[in-house]
């Protein structure tokens, strides 16, 4: 099995190429992710992993389409971001927030607009800091509050770091005999 772990900084994984811009003790590749392509071929990879880093990259949209196009059709890709309600979401250098919806545009099919479905939704996993270890992840009536995914998460929203990161674990999804996927959204 091939395997990334993309904008790795110091959290070198082995068993993966570890990519990262700067060369620290570890890093396998060094590339700018901001530049494309990255020095891979397509379906390439059976997992890509990148923690606290996509939130760095300029462009989102052509980085996940990066992602998509060096994958395999299935691969497993998982994203941990800081969750847009924490103090880490609000570094200088981010360019994006992260909720439990901001994947949606690269993962729902049937969408009339604003979507690029490369991608299916395996999970979502909130990390919480450790107040919110105090509060149980008790399920809430969804007819109340459909984008919330339990009490904790909730909680998050009335008091903050309470969530610190999210985990998204996404499946690639790759059309037979597909060139290249384009993003699809109107500004």
């Amino acid at each position: 099995m091939k395997k990334l772990n993309f904008g790795c900084g110091a959290d070198i994984k082995k068993g993966y190429i570890n990519l990262d811009k700067s060369k620290i003790e570890g890093v396998d590749i060094v590339h700018n992710l901001d530049k494309y392509p990255w020095p891979f071929p397509s379906n390439y990879f059976d997992e890509v992993y990148g923690r606290d880093a996509i939130e760095h990259l300029r462009d989102l949209f052509v980085a996940m389409q990066e992602i998509h196009r060096i994958s395999k059709h299935g691969a497993v890709v998982r994203i941990i971001v800081p969750y847009w309600h924490s103090s880490g979401a609000f570094y200088p250098n981010h360019y994006y927030f992260f909720n439990v919806d901001s994947m949606k545009f690269f993962t729902e099919t049937g969408r009339k607009y604003d979507s690029y479905p490369g991608f299916r939704l395996e999970k979502i996993k909130l990390v919480p800091s450790k107040i919110g270890l105090l509060i149980p992840p008790l399920p809430v009536p969804k007819f109340l509050f459909p984008n919330v995914l339990d009490l904790r998460h909730l909680m998050s929203y009335l008091l903050g770091e309470i969530i610190v990161k999210i985990d998204f674990t996404l499946r690639v999804v790759k059309k037979k005999n597909e060139k290249k996927l384009r993003f699809s959204y109107n500004s």
